[in-house]
């Protein structure tokens, strides 16, 4: 597994990065083949492109990044995703990309890049979106880069640009927290609750008090992020943590209302 060490501006940390260990250590051990051709990658890619009215771009530079991330402070840089590992990440994007409305993605997701790595002050993360754009990174079996981590990043990021796009309900969502709770409010505090961890808790605590991991405390965005990866991955271990702890089964509820508000042809039961 891969665990990046973490130093970076607050700005950054509420820009939506995506801070997800990657994989498991049983899932990293051996590399994931895949079936397709050279020729059915690109027949797949177009077939997503004209599908969703997108484009997926996986030859890039820099100029990617738009201006103000690529100046200091930030220092956005990108790394180009390597074609070997491009088939693995199409059949992933066609399986999950399916899980939405063809009408939402085709109005609130323009471009998707496929990297190799994304840079910002010098610390590398997953992935990020901006704007209508996704930035996901990508590589080998070995790396951690498995299908759970190139679904969970996807809906992950999704689901901030809809936070961001259609008015995520906050103060509804913070009422549902503990009393004496408050997401982090300090670099350290968000930077602290990040190091803690992104893999689904098994704290009673954490869980009782209605987060899926620690890491889904250091910001409202993060703490719906963590519920649209599972909602979308894992939905019946989710319905299950949602009947066993009440304050998980509301936040279910409200991510569940705020998805179907979106589309009503959303559909969870996958």
């Amino acid at each position: 597994m891969i665990k990046y060490n973490i130093v970076i501006p607050i700005a950054l940390t509420f820009f939506g990065l995506y801070f997800l260990q990657k994989g498991g250590p049983i899932e990293s051990e051996i590399e994931e083949s895949c079936s397709l051709s050279v020729d059915g990658v690109t027949q797949i890619l177009q077939e997503i492109e004209l599908k969703y009215k997108m484009d997926i771009e996986y030859d890039v530079g820099n100029d990617v990044i738009p201006e103000q991330w690529r100046d200091s402070p930030f220092n956005g840089v990108v790394e180009p995703l390597h074609k070997d590992y491009l088939c693995r990440y199409v059949e992933s994007l066609s399986l999950e990309l399916k899980k939405y409305p063809n009408a939402v993605l085709q109005r609130d997701l323009l471009t998707i890049y496929l990297l190799d790595s994304l840079t910002f002050v010098g610390v590398k993360y997953g992935g990020t979106s901006i704007g209508n754009s996704l930035y996901l990174t990508g590589g080998s079996k070995l790396e951690g880069y498995s299908s759970t981590f190139y679904a969970a990043l996807l809906h992950h990021e999704m689901s901030s640009i809809f936070y961001t796009t259609y008015n995520f309900p906050e103060s509804d969502w913070a009422l549902i927290n503990p009393d004496d709770f408050r997401y982090a409010e300090s670099d350290s505090q968000i930077l602290q609750a990040i190091e803690n961890g992104d893999e689904a808790s098994n704290n009673e605590k954490v869980l009782s008090e209605g987060f899926l991991s620690e890491y889904a405390r250091s910001t409202p965005e993060n703490d719906f992020n963590s519920y649209a990866e599972m909602i979308f991955t894992e939905p019946k271990k989710l319905k299950k943590l949602a009947g066993k702890y009440p304050k998980i089964g509301q936040k279910v509820e409200i991510v569940t209302r705020f998805y179907l508000g979106i589309s009503k042809d959303f559909d969870f039961n996958y």
